[in-house]
């Protein structure tokens, strides 16, 4: 049995499509985790930061989740800033499918922006649209996953071109961190900040507000959350200007950038002792990929005795069709956890390292219980549907299903920011360093889930072995293909 699990492996290692996945998984490690694991150890000296000690105990105040009237006052202020950054760009943001977009608006939806924000602010066309011509192209890079703060031109930067325009190049701006005072100034998703969407160039309109000038807000509570409605609709689906995005990111919980509390310190380095909470983190951001991907493996390896027109000696075979469905189930799964199990060793041993430096206790099996708790399960359901698929039709339309339900089967917005479970929630979300408290509450509903998954697998893989028993006799055939054991005949009556 384990010479024929090897064969499957070695079968499955020189997929094309098997390593799309390891690509895949490269490219969200390379290019998201890694640089954002570094970008968080640079920050250690910044409240905001979850590796922050503050001096005396005096960390930053704990937040309610349920909104009073300074949060919502925080919402509309920040929203409008930012809402004025993107209509002066005509770049705005949005997740239709969960990964970010940009939109660039028609003339006409200009003007509706314009209408709005002139109604949000009181301020006039001109106002609203300052001196900020070259801004709108500035490309912010290695923003922390957490952590307040601005981009502020730096003296003396920025030209003008020989259009007359301002210009500012990306290496012009200076990040300098929040002090924890301002309540008015969290990170919003992308890594564009509200003070940045107000901080321009040094040649801006008088009329535009600055990062420290107050901005009144002309309208109340109820009309904003209207406007905000009207302009998500304009954007696209799950815009940052949508309910969820808002509430999200401006009422109290675990994603809003502010000084960290006592209560999430207490979490990160006694709760997660460090690596767990970048364990979590690195399994949000793989979470996508091993919804889909995994499929590619276990459809080409069932397929490949078809293409090489092996079926006629496959299925005759004296070995079990439950035997040979389970080991070749067990040898893709082992194949596409492999690289997920891999890949996160380089940012273990850092953080390792940071650990033992600064006397900290680490957890060194972080990473692998989360992936095996929050990722194997998952994989396990991909590749058991995409495996009964395949065994039945013996064609490529498991791909495409997994890829249907790659689209509609992941969680919402809202659970982004982790401890919010359903039963059959085929990815975990947690897209923050924080919120180990709020999973711990909710564990058990995340144990449910993760069990419910598994044993679905099972139930498929299980149904898989029956099919597969039938199509041997001769069963389930669909269209004009023969059935195998005819093969066998007639290659007997040759003889």
């Amino acid at each position: 049995m384990m010479s024929l699990f090897e064969m499957e492996c070695k079968k499955t290692a020189r997929s094309i499509l098997y390593w799309v996945l390891v690509l895949a998984l490269l490219s969200v490690v390379f290019f998201q985790y890694d640089p954002a694991v570094e970008s968080e150890l640079r920050r250690t000296g910044d409240p905001a930061s979850v590796f922050y000690n503050a001096p005396g105990g005096n960390y930053g105040a704990e937040r309610s989740s349920v909104p009073d009237e300074a949060m919502e006052q925080a919402m509309m202020t920040g929203a409008t800033k930012l809402l004025m950054y993107n209509y002066r760009s005509n770049s705005y943001q949005y997740y239709p499918f969960g990964y970010v977009k940009e939109k660039t608006m028609s003339e006409k939806e200009q003007a509706a922006i314009l209408r709005y924000l002139t109604e949000l602010t009181g301020l006039t066309e001109q106002g609203l649209a300052g001196a900020a011509d070259g801004t709108g192209n500035t490309n912010i890079e290695d923003i922390p996953i957490s952590g307040d703060g601005a981009f502020i031109l730096e003296p003396g930067k920025g030209s003008t071109n020989e259009n007359g325009q301002f210009v500012i190049e990306p290496e012009d701006w200076q990040y300098v961190p929040n002090d924890g005072t301002s309540p008015e100034t969290p990170e919003v998703p992308g890594g564009l900040s509200d003070r940045q969407a107000v901080e321009d160039e040094a040649a801006s309109s008088e009329t535009l507000p600055r990062a420290n000038d107050s901005l009144e807000i002309q309208v109340s509570f109820e009309r904003f959350k209207e406007i905000m409605e009207e302009v998500d609709r304009l954007i696209g689906h799950n815009s940052y200007f949508s309910w969820t995005m808002l509430t999200l990111y401006y009422f109290g919980n675990d994603m809003e950038e502010a000084p960290v509390t006592e209560r999430q310190h207490r979490e990160f380095y006694e709760g997660d002792r460090v690596t767990g909470a970048f364990a979590r983190y690195y399994c949000d951001s793989i979470s996508s990929v091993v919804l889909f991907l995994p499929a590619f493996g276990i459809v080409d390896l069932m397929l490949r005795d078809k293409r090489c027109k092996m079926q006629g000696l496959t299925y005759p075979r004296t070995i079990s069709s439950a035997k040979m469905i389970c080991i070749r189930y067990a040898a893709a799964v082992c194949m596409a956890m492999l690289p997920v199990l891999v890949l996160p060793v380089k940012s273990l041993l850092v953080l390792m390292r940071y650990c033992t430096v600064n006397g900290v206790q680490a957890d060194g099996l972080a990473f692998i219980k989360y992936t095996l708790a929050w990722i194997l399960p998952t994989v396990l359901l991909m590749m058991a549907l995409s495996l009964l698929v395949t065994v039945l039709l013996e064609n490529h339309t498991a791909i495409l299903f997994t890829g249907l339900i790659w689209l509609v089967g992941r969680p919402s917005i809202d659970k982004l920011a982790g401890g919010n479970y359903d039963l059959f929630d085929l990815i975990i979300r947690h897209n923050t360093l924080k919120g180990y408290g709020r999973m711990m509450e909710n564990i058990q509903m995340l144990a449910w889930n993760r069990i419910a998954i598994s044993l679905a697998a099972f139930a498929l893989v299980g149904l898989s072995v029956l099919v597969y028993g039938r199509k041997r006799k001769g069963g389930l055939i669909f269209g004009n293909r023969k059935p195998a054991h005819n093969h066998r005949l007639k290659l007997s009556s040759e003889r």
